[in-house]
């Protein structure tokens, strides 16, 4: 796929390594906005990211324009996960084994709504089915009520996004994860799980 003028970066294993600052960065940059509301630290990010050149069959794509990395995307098959995140999935019709989770794909204000994401998405998709191990792609979603006090005027949901690109929401599979909010204090939060089967190659 042509990227124009933008350069795509798919890295594994300890290929990850040297790009862990700046996508921490981008992390915090962006987890900092509604709806994730998180307020994150380099520390944390870096050693959380570390993970992805360690398990196998985890990947992170870079976007960058010019030097800069202005986009990313990550992923770890499911059952990588801890147990207390991939916990909803027990007794459901999905096999933890063929699932590969996507953990994020992430791009600055800047080079929103040009596409990208749905471009970086399809690069994703297409490498997960070229491993031929997993049968589903996941990714969750933080639930936020729509009179949040912090909603911005413009926001815009992911959720016709991903129903877009095939993904079906499934709200019988949800986890609650605690996070440092914008103010440092620790609050929990609720993820919905979305699941899509996928055409192998």
């Amino acid at each position: 796929m042509d990227w124009g003028k933008y350069k795509l970066e798919l890295c594994t294993g300890p290929a990850v390594i040297p790009h862990l600052s700046e996508i921490a960065r981008l992390r915090i940059t962006i987890f900092e906005e509604y709806p994730y509301l998180y307020k994150g630290s380099r520390e944390i990010e870096t050693k959380y990211l570390r993970a992805y050149a360690d398990t196998p069959d985890a990947c992170v794509f870079v976007v960058r324009d010019g030097d800069a990395i202005i986009g990313a995307g990550t992923g770890v098959p499911l059952h990588g996960e801890p147990a207390t995140f991939t916990a909803p999935f027990a007794g459901s019709p999905f096999s933890l084994d063929t699932i590969y989770y996507l953990g994020e794909v992430l791009f600055l204000p800047g080079y929103r709504g040009q596409g990208l994401g749905s471009r970086l998405l399809k690069e994703f998709e297409e490498h997960i089915r070229s491993l031929g191990r997993y049968r589903h792609l996941a990714c969750a979603t933080i639930e936020r009520p729509e009179d949040h006090p912090l909603r911005p005027g413009d926001y815009h949901p992911i959720d016709g996004y991903l129903i877009k690109a095939g993904f079906i929401r499934h709200p019988e599979l949800s986890v609650t994860l605690p996070w440092p909010n914008l103010e440092g204090e620790v609050t929990d939060n609720t993820m919905v799980f979305w699941v899509k089967e996928l055409e192998h190659l």
